[in-house]
């Protein structure tokens, strides 16, 4: 009688325990925190930012100094992949990705001067873009390491969103002067500038009567 009670007793537990480690098996995937989707949009927009004006700092000194203009081209489109798949999430290789934005940040300060161009306003923002997406990235390990990324209760779709509103911004304030900054910012003429070859009399936009 009492073996067969501890046994009755038991198969609902075990059972219980069953579901329990079924049911939180995929929400360790599935299931992002607030603060964890804040992290991760944050470092993939900045390094949005970051692998665009790497790309057009690379296509300003291709000329001069045609190995580090390689590299940073090479360096500016693999962080471009690498924050669109981040904003799809989850981050991907988020070790190696802290690393990379490490090394890109710091190094690009070091080998600056081979290029014979004096350090611009460009040169810092694309070193701080990355330093900080970098950090961003660093607090997203700690948080999944400390349990924080995964909760009940999910980021809902308004958080994602204005995380990416937010975030695009602040990335944008910075990233679109150090383009304006490179020569491809510099020679871009502004709309409305531009003239009608072969018209005498006839200018931009801003000529209509």
């Amino acid at each position: 009688m009492t073996t067969a009670s501890a046994a009755l007793a038991a198969r609902p537990a075990a059972g219980g325990l069953g579901r329990v480690a079924g049911a939180h098996a995929p929400d360790r995937v599935a299931v992002e925190s607030p603060a964890a989707v804040v992290l991760r949009v944050g470092a993939a927009d900045a390094t949005l930012g970051a692998g665009l004006v790497l790309v057009a700092l690379g296509a300003e000194h291709m000329g001069h100094a045609p190995v580090v203009a390689v590299a940073a081209v090479v360096l500016g489109l693999a962080q471009l992949v690498w924050a669109c798949a981040a904003l799809r999430g989850p981050v991907p290789l988020p070790r190696a990705a802290l690393a990379v934005l490490l090394v890109g940040g710091a190094g690009w300060l070091v080998v600056q001067p081979a290029t014979g161009e004096p350090l611009g306003h460009a040169d810092v923002a694309v070193a701080g873009l990355q330093v900080g997406a970098a950090l961003l990235v660093a607090g997203g390990l700690r948080l999944a390491r400390d349990g924080g990324a995964r909760r009940r209760a999910p980021a809902g779709a308004l958080v994602q969103l204005v995380a990416l509103v937010v975030g695009a911004g602040l990335v944008a304030a910075v990233t679109v002067p150090a383009l304006a900054a490179t020569d491809a910012g510099a020679h871009a003429q502004p709309h409305g500038s531009h003239g009608l070859p072969g018209l005498p009399g006839l200018g931009g936009h801003a000529g209509h009567p």
